[in-house]
C-alpha cells in the first residue's frame, strides 16, 4: 500500500464512479480499476461492492476512507509545517460556521489577523447539517455551529447559550406587546396565537424549532408561520422590507439599527435557547496554522475579554504545543 493508492481510493469514493474519478485524476479507467483491485487484494477485503453500474462502499471501505483522509492530511501538511518552522505560523485555515456565528467571528477574525497576518481564513457559511458533512469529509478544519450536533467522532465544546427574542414591527405592536417590551417582563405566549410569524429553523427541522413548536402546542397557541429559515438575518431583512410579521430569532443576531424602530419582547424561560458550539474531528491531524486558529478561537469564545495571542485556557486547548493532534474527550 502506498500514498498513491490511498489517493486513488479516496477520489473514487468521493466521485462516486470510477470513470468520474479517472477523469479527475487525469488517467484512464482500466488502470484505476486495477489499482482498486490491487488494494482490495492487499487488504484481503472488499472495499466497494459492484453490481453492474451500481456500487456501494463497504464498512471496510468506509474505515479505509477515513484513515486515508487522516494520512493524506498529514502528508499534505508537511510543507506547511516545514515553512512554519522557518517563517512563523502561516497557511490557509478553512473554517465553517452557521449564520448565528457571524457576529462572533466578526469580532474574532480581525483580531486574529492582526496577530497572525500570514494566516488566511476561508470561511464557509452554511446550515449545521451541511457543516457536519463537511467536517466528516475533511473539507473544513473545524466549525462554529449549533447543537444538537451529536455526530460520533467529533470533539464538541459548548459555548454561551443565546436566548430567542420576539421582534415586532410597529404595525403589529399592540399594547400587550409594547407593555411587555417597556417593562422587560416576559411576554404571555398566548399573545402569539394566530399572529403572523417568521421563525428561525434549521434545515433538518430539529433542535430549537421542534422544542419551540412543542411549547406553543402545550399552550394551544397556533401562530401563522409564513416563513422559516436557518438564516436569522434573512428573517429580519424581510421585516425591514415591510413584511407584516413578527420574528422569532436569536437575540445575538439582532443589529443595533433595528432597536430604535422595532419592539423587542422577552420570551418565557421555558423557551429553548440557541446552543452554539465549536466542533472538530477527534484525533485528526491539522496543520500548525489551523491548530493556532483553533486555540485562539477557544480562548476568545470562552473568555471574550482575552484577545487572540493571550494564553489559551487549559480546558479549551485541544492542540497542546507539544503535539500535532487534537486531544480526545476525557
Amino acid at each position: 500500500m502506498n500514498f498513491t493508492k490511498l489517493l486513488y481510493f479516496k477520489t473514487i469514493v468521493e466521485q462516486g464512479q470510477i470513470s468520474r474519478a479517472a477523469r479527475v485524476l487525469h488517467m484512464s479507467q482500466p488502470p484505476l480499476s486495477q489499482r482498486l483491485k490491487e488494494l482490495e487484494d492487499e487488504l484481503g477485503v472488499t472495499l466497494i461492492e459492484r453490481a453492474g453500474t451500481n456500487w456501494a462502499v463497504t464498512s471496510e471501505g468506509k474505515a479505509l476512507y477515513q484513515r486515508a483522509l487522516d494520512i493524506l492530511d498529514l502528508v499534505n501538511g508537511i510543507p506547511d509545517e516545514i515553512q512554519a518552522s522557518r517563517l512563523g505560523v502561516e497557511g490557509l485555515v478553512t473554517l465553517g460556521c452557521t449564520t448565528l456565528s457571524l457576529s462572533l467571528l466578526a469580532q474574532f477574525i480581525p483580531a486574529m489577523n492582526r496577530l497572525h497576518p500570514r494566516i488566511a481564513i476561508r470561511l464557509l457559511v452554511d446550515d449545521s447539517t451541511v457543516l457536519k458533512h463537511k467536517l466528516a469529509e475533511h473539507a473544513i478544519d473545524f466549525c462554529v455551529t449549533i447543537t444538537p450536533f451529536t455526530e460520533t467522532g467529533l470533539h464538541i465544546i459548548p459555548l454561551q447559550p443565546t436566548e430567542s427574542v420576539l421582534v415586532v414591527p410597529p404595525s403589529l405592536a399592540t399594547p400587550s406587546f409594547t407593555r411587555a417590551a417597556a417593562s422587560g417582563v416576559e411576554l404571555d405566549i398566548r399573545e402569539l396565537h394566530e399572529k403572523p410569524l417568521v421563525i428561525f429553523r434549521r434545515f433538518d427541522g430539529g433542535g430549537t424549532y421542534m422544542k419551540t413548536m412543542d411549547i406553543l402546542h402545550e399552550y394551544k397557541v397556533k401562530p401563522k408561520i409564513i416563513l422559516d429559515s436557518p438564516d436569522g438575518r434573512i428573517l429580519l431583512d424581510m421585516l425591514e422590507q415591510g413584511l407584516e410579521a413578527m420574528a422569532l430569532v436569536p437575540g445575538s443576531e439582532i443589529p443595533e439599527r433595528l432597536k430604535d424602530t422595532f419592539v423587542f419582547c422577552r420570551l418565557p424561560d421555558s423557551f429553548p435557547k440557541i446552543m452554539p458550539c465549536l466542533a472538530v474531528v477527534k484525533n485528526r491531524y491539522l496543520p500548525r496554522a489551523s491548530r493556532t486558529v483553533w486555540k485562539e478561537l477557544c480562548a476568545f469564545t470562552h473568555r471574550p475579554d482575552v484577545v487572540p495571542g493571550a494564553e489559551t485556557p487549559g480546558e479549551c486547548t485541544l492542540f497542546p504545543s507539544d503535539t500535532n493532534v487534537p486531544a480526545s474527550d476525557p
